[in-house]
């Protein structure tokens, strides 16, 4: 599930996970669908940052001195090679960008404006300096999710230990009770969404805030140009929590499952304007389409199957 706005009611969020968690009922295969659009999504989205970053690295002779001007004003701004720091990290990992593409990344002015970065907004903002893999680590997505990998291990490993015994009595001709095959489907899917979804943090409520030493009225041309297009963006960090009806909260439902089973096929938002092949593009050939297509279709055809064999 995307990571929550600040301004939207305990209601619309809970009823969107009973929604979630019926269609998982009814049909896990739909989510597994939604799992690999977001897999799909994440690994373009990592190729392009890691490509952008190493670049802006490259060209950048001080990065230590590029660290204190994110805190302090430029006059103030100093070398930090009297601090023992960490080398400067250039590569992108999955979880910062499952983070990033569930909306848990935000930019937070001094003036307490909170913008929840889209995949479409790194690219310009890592060029621009703006945001980089060093400001948050895996451990701080880690650290807001409800689940680690621990926990996804031992479910996994109990989920397959169901499943071997299932086949094992169906294959020695020992009584297998139908409800016990149809579990058998949804582990099946189950088992499938876990792996997909691996490095994507659960049930985050709160995005990672990256605090920038601008107004909102003083931002850089650069994050300017990218909240034009996209102003309800935009939330104070104490702005009233919006009421919502049912109809409301199952409309904005349909409208997020919309865009979570949409893979992304660009990464900002004039590159249909743009010729030029870029770095990452190789992932967006029909091929892959077709790749992706046939594995959700392999597992709605496994599901089903299952069910079919009760």
């Amino acid at each position: 599930m995307p990571v929550p706005p600040r301004n939207i009611s305990n209601k619309r969020w809970t009823i969107t996970k009973i929604f979630i968690l019926l269609l998982a009922i009814v049909a896990p295969e739909v989510i597994f669908w939604v799992a690999a659009s977001e897999l799909y999504s994440t690994i373009i989205l990592q190729k392009a940052c890691n490509v952008v970053q190493s670049t802006r690295d490259s060209d950048s002779s001080e990065p230590k001195l590029w660290l204190s001007k994110r805190a302090i004003p430029l006059g103030q701004a100093q070398g930090l090679d009297h601090i023992d720091l960490d080398p400067v990290h250039t590569d992108w990992t999955f979880r910062q960008c499952f983070c990033i593409d569930s909306g848990g990344v935000a930019l937070q002015t001094q003036d307490e404006w909170i913008y929840r970065l889209r995949p479409e907004d790194m690219k310009p903002l890592i060029q621009a300096g703006i945001i980089r893999c060093s400001d948050f680590r895996d451990r701080d997505v880690e650290d807001r999710a409800k689940s680690d990998s621990f926990g996804k291990a031992f479910t996994v490993l109990q989920s397959t230990w169901f499943l071997c015994n299932c086949i094992g009595r169906w294959a020695y001709s020992l009584p297998v009770s139908p409800i016990e095959i149809a579990t058998v489907a949804y582990v099946c899917c189950g088992i499938l969404i876990c792996g997909v979804w691996w490095y994507k943090p659960k049930n985050v409520t709160t995005p990672i805030c990256i605090y920038l030493r601008f107004d909102r009225k003083d931002l850089p041309t650069e994050v300017c140009n990218l909240t034009k297009g996209n102003p309800k963006g935009w939330v104070h960090l104490r702005a009233r929590v919006k009421e919502e009806s049912i109809l409301s909260a199952f409309k904005t439902f349909l409208t997020l499952f919309n865009n979570a089973t949409s893979p992304a096929t660009s990464d900002g938002p004039d590159q249909s304007h743009n010729n030029e092949r870029d770095d990452h593009s190789p992932l967006e050939r029909p091929s892959y389409g077709i790749l992706f297509s046939a594995t959700c279709t392999s597992a709605a055809l496994i599901f089903c199957a299952i069910h079919i064999a009760v």
